[in-house]
């Protein structure tokens, strides 16, 4: 009942701030920051926040922390750059009254992503709006500089090795490539000092690793049940454990369990999650779901979409909505794994895949994840749609003749009288056509009339032609 109460205050909340940004910055473009890329796709951005537009494209700083396996301690998982403190050299308190949390802030008003924000700054340009990590924290309270979201990601230890991982997140990998990482730098004193800002949480996240493995998640928990037992736990888990005490856990505290589920085919599942047990998890996931549904939470599916496993991400969804769980696509950057390492042809075939496939979307969390999966969609076409520039840009498509080139020359030394001669025998002999691409000709519309003056007056024709020949190959006039 009490989740139910608290769910129903939060949707009120939600619609009153967004009926309230909605009047306060109309039109959004009078807000929007010349200096970002896609005006019109910032735009688009916020019209899909759930509070509506306005010009702080992220509260992280100021309404979250995040603490890393070495002791930086962040605004969020995806900015490893903008560090506001390392503990222990400096306490939470420290961090927590930092200017540099306030100065990000008042970056990201200006739209300004360039301290370390570029991960979501990408999905907005890609118009994967679903997959921006900012959007998370429009509904979270404010509540001036106490967070009321800590994000724990404090150890590596993990019982797999999965394809597109590595060693620091994963202590299986790091062993096998006997490398050693060091231990966390979190202590008693750090448990301590979270007592002071546990009540102050609506979100407490933990990551991995596996959080069921790492022992300081549990003892953070139990501060959470004794402190602030209505503060929702969200943790991502691979779904390989489940015991009586991880039981008793989740019947005792709110918490919501994304599990990590790349593939339901068990070959193909077992062959990137290294060292998982596929029918194992399924019986683990939906034990996990049941528990979920007792106490009125929900799970979420995390999904990595590869190049491994493209084809099978329709099955994930449509297995999501039938069973009436949340789907979230994670951005794999991985070499090897990453949908940007596809080519042209590969990325046409799955966005033209994706565009045509017809889902079962009965229901509020079927068309939630329909509209998770178009951005995802989005975010592949503006990949392709890059990488088709790209080559279209690389393509020697322009046909331009002997002649057609000379005239170039002459027009960049205004004709000059006494350099047209050399021109004429610098170009004899040199070839009838040339094939340039888009950026060939961006080279000639650079090249300086000054530099091509002086070549043709102090050099002789021999090293003039090489120096020609150069810039038509290479794009590089000097020497």
């Amino acid at each position: 009942m009490k989740n139910k109460l608290d769910n129903i205050k939060t949707f009120a909340r939600t619609k009153s701030k967004k009926f309230y940004n909605s009047i306060k910055y109309y039109p959004i473009s009078r807000h929007i920051h010349t200096n970002f890329g896609n005006k019109e796709n910032l735009i688009k951005y916020n019209h899909s926040r759930t509070t509506g537009p306005e010009p702080c494209v992220c509260h992280a700083p100021l309404r979250s922390l995040y603490f890393d396996m070495k002791g930086n301690i962040t605004a969020c998982c995806f900015n490893r750059v903008h560090i506001f403190g390392k503990y222990p050299q400096k306490n939470i308190k420290e961090i927590i009254y930092n200017e540099k949390r306030e100065f990000l802030q008042k970056e990201l008003c200006r739209q300004n992503f360039m301290y370390g924000c570029q991960h979501c700054h990408k999905l907005i340009e890609a118009q994967n709006f679903e997959g921006v990590e900012a959007k998370l924290y429009d509904n979270l309270k404010d509540q001036g500089n106490i967070p009321s979201e800590m994000v724990f990601e404090l150890d590596n230890t993990c019982n797999l090795a999965c394809e597109m991982c590595h060693e620091g997140f994963s202590s299986t990998i790091a062993k096998l490539k006997g490398i050693e990482i060091p231990a966390h730098p979190y202590d008693a004193d750090f448990l301590a000092q979270l007592k002071e800002f546990i009540p102050h949480l609506k979100i407490a996240k933990f990551l991995g690793g596996e959080p069921f493995l790492i022992n300081i998640y549990y003892q953070i928990w139990d501060l959470i049940l004794e402190l602030n037992p209505n503060c929702k736990i969200h943790l991502q888990t691979n779904g390989t454990v489940f015991n009586e005490k991880i039981e008793s856990y989740l019947r005792k505290g709110r918490f919501y369990i994304g599990v990590s589920i790349d593939s339901l085919r068990k070959e193909n599942y077992e062959k990137i999650r290294r060292n998982a047990n596929f029918d194992k998890v399924m019986e683990n996931l939906y034990r996990f779901a049941e528990i979920a549904k007792q106490r009125n939470t929900f799970i979420n599916i995390s999904v990595c979409p590869m190049i491994q496993n493209w084809e099978e991400i329709t099955e994930i969804v449509d297995f999501c909505n039938k069973n009436s769980f949340f789907v979230y696509f994670n951005t794999v950057y991985t070499p090897g794994f990453s949908l940007r390492d596809a080519d042209e042809d590969f990325l046409l075939k799955i966005k033209d895949y994706y565009k045509n496939f017809k889902f079962y979307t009965k229901g509020i969390i079927a068309k939630r994840n329909l509209k998770f999966f178009n951005n995802l969609t989005s975010q592949i076409e503006d990949i392709y749609n890059q990488k088709e520039k790209d080559s279209r840009y690389e393509k020697k498509r322009h046909k331009w003749t002997n002649s057609m080139l000379k005239e170039f020359m002459f027009k960049k030394i205004n004709n000059d009288k006494e350099l047209l001669d050399k021109i004429d025998d610098v170009f004899f002999n040199l070839g009838e056509e040339y094939s340039f691409s888009d950026k060939d000709l961006e080279n000639l519309e650079k090249l300086k009339a000054e530099d091509l003056i002086s070549a043709l007056k102090n050099e002789a024709l021999i090293e003039l032609q090489e120096r020609i020949k150069r810039f038509i190959n290479f794009g590089r006039f000097s020497k």
